[in-house]
C-alpha cells in the first residue's frame, strides 16, 4: 500500500505543478465546501461555492471553446442523457418554489460533467485514463475521511455517506474489472487491488449501510457476468442458505449495517418519517415537481427537517416529477445497456457493476436529485468514461496531451 500511496502522493504533485493546477485547488476548494461547510454558514460558505464552481466551468470553456457543443453534439447516449435530465432542471426554473436555488444546483451538475468530459478527454489510452480516475477518486475519498476527522475529532468509525458511498462505487468498478482481467498487466493489477483495499476500508469506517449493500451487490454482479461459474455459484449457495436460515442473515445484516436495529432497518434508518412527508407534497404536483431539488425545501417548510431527500428517485419525483422520473431512468437505463453491451472490452464490465451499484445507492442516498458531493462526481467520471474508453487504444507511448 506504501508504493501505491506514494504514486498517489506523486500523481498530485505533478497535477499542481501543471498548467491545470487552478482546476484542482478549485475542485479541492468546491469539496472542501460542499463536503463541510454548511450552506447556512453565511455568505462565505456560498461565495466558496459560486465562486469554485464558476471557476472550474469558465477554465475548462477556455481550454475547449466548443466543449458544450461537443458534449450535446458528440457524445454517447449515457452522457447525452445526463445532459437531458439536467437540461431539464435548469428549465425547472420556471416553476421552481426556489428558482436561484434550482437553477444553481441544476447548472452545478452541468458544469461538473462538462469538466469532467475534457479532464478525460485529455488522455490518449486507457491506461493512463484509468489510472487517472482511480487516483482522482482515491484522493477524494482519502480527502474526505482524512479531513472529517480532523474536523470532528479522531475516531476510527465516524458516519460519512459521502465516502462510504464513493467507495461502493469505486469497489464495484475495480472487483469486476479485477475478475475480467485477461491481458497480464502487473500495472493494472496493481492499481486496481490498491484501490479495492483502500475502497473496502472507507466502506467500514464510513458505517453507511446503504453504501455496503449496493457494494455487495456490485461485487455479485462482477462475479456473475466476469464468468467467474464457480464463485457465482458459491454466492447463489451462500443466498439460498441465508433465506433458510434467518436468524443467521439477521446477525450478518447488523454486521453490514453497523450501529443498526430491527426498527431502524425498517424504517430506513428513520428515513421513512421524511419519505412519507415527500411523498405527500409530491402528490400535488406529480407532473412538474417543485423545481429541482426544492422539494426538501417544501418539506423543510412544513416544520419537518430535511437537508436531502436520502433518496434519487423519491427527490427526482418530487422536485421534477413525473417527466423527471422518466429521464433518470432513460440515463441509467442507456448507461446499463451501453456498458453491458460492450462489457467484453476493458473498463466496461467495471462501469456496469459500478453503475448497478449507483442505481442501488440511490435507495439511500439522492446524489443525483439534489446537492452534488463526491460519489456524483465519481458516478458522472463513470458516465463519461463510457464515452471516451471507446475512443482510444489499451497504449500510448505520448500518454496525456
Amino acid at each position: 500500500m506504501i508504493n501505491f500511496l506514494k504514486a498517489l502522493w506523486k500523481a498530485f504533485f505533478i497535477a499542481l505543478k501543471s498548467k491545470y493546477r487552478w482546476l484542482l485547488i478549485l475542485f479541492i476548494l468546491w469539496l472542501y465546501r460542499v463536503d463541510f461547510i454548511s450552506a447556512d454558514g453565511g455568505g462565505l460558505a456560498k461565495t466558496l461555492q459560486v465562486v469554485t464552481l464558476f471557476g472550474m466551468f469558465f477554465l475548462t470553456i477556455s481550454y475547449r471553446k466548443n466543449l458544450i457543443s461537443i458534449a450535446y453534439n458528440r457524445t454517447n447516449l449515457p452522457i447525452q442523457s445526463v445532459l437531458y435530465l439536467y437540461t431539464y432542471a435548469l428549465i425547472s426554473t420556471a416553476w421552481a418554489l426556489i428558482p436561484t436555488f434550482a437553477f444553481f444546483l441544476s447548472f452545478q451538475n452541468l458544469a461538473l460533467l462538462l469538466v469532467l468530459i475534457w479532464v478525460f478527454g485529455q488522455f490518449r489510452d486507457f491506461k493512463t485514463m484509468e489510472k487517472s480516475f482511480l487516483m482522482i477518486a482515491v484522493f477524494t475519498m482519502l480527502f474526505e475521511v482524512i479531513t472529517v476527522r480532523f474536523l470532528e475529532g479522531f475516531s476510527l468509525f465516524f458516519h460519512f455517506l459521502q465516502s462510504g458511498s464513493a467507495a461502493a462505487l469505486c469497489f464495484s468498478y475495480c472487483i469486476a474489472e479485477l475478475l475480467a482481467m485477461k491481458r497480464p498487466d502487473k500495472e493494472r493489477k496493481f492499481l486496481l487491488k490498491w484501490t479495492i483495499v483502500i475502497s473496502l476500508i472507507v466502506l467500514v469506517i464510513s458505517t453507511s449501510s446503504g453504501a455496503n449493500v449496493s457494494a455487495i451487490c456490485g461485487f455479485a454482479i462482477a462475479l456473475f457476468f466476469s464468468r467467474k461459474v464457480f464463485y457465482s455459484l458459491l454466492l447463489f449457495s451462500l443466498g439460498i442458505f441465508l433465506y433458510l436460515n434467518q436468524d443467521l442473515l439477521t446477525t450478518l445484516m447488523f454486521l453490514v449495517m453497523p450501529g443498526k436495529s430491527l426498527e431502524t432497518v425498517s424504517s430506513a434508518s428513520g428515513r421513512q418519517a421524511l419519505w412519507d412527508v415527500l411523498l405527500n407534497l409530491a402528490a400535488q404536483k406529480p407532473f412538474l415537481g417543485w423545481g429541482y431539488a426544492c422539494i426538501e425545501r417544501a418539506v423543510t417548510n412544513t416544520g419537518f427537517m430535511a437537508s436531502d431527500a436520502h433518496n434519487n428517485y423519491l427527490g427526482i419525483y418530487g422536485s421534477l416529477g413525473i417527466i423527471g422520473c422518466a429521464f433518470l431512468g432513460f440515463q441509467f437505463l442507456s448507461t446499463i445497456l451501453y456498458s453491458f453491451k460492450r462489457r467484453m472490452k476493458c473498463g466496461y464490465l467495471g462501469i456496469f457493476a459500478a453503475t448497478c451499484c449507483a442505481i442501488l445507492n440511490g435507495y439511500s442516498y439522492g446524489f443525483l436529485s439534489g446537492k452534488a458531493c463526491s460519489i456524483t462526481v465519481i458516478y458522472f467520471s463513470l458516465v463519461v468514461l463510457s464515452f471516451t474508453y471507446s475512443r482510444v487504444n489499451y497504449y500510448d507511448r505520448y500518454g496525456v496531451e
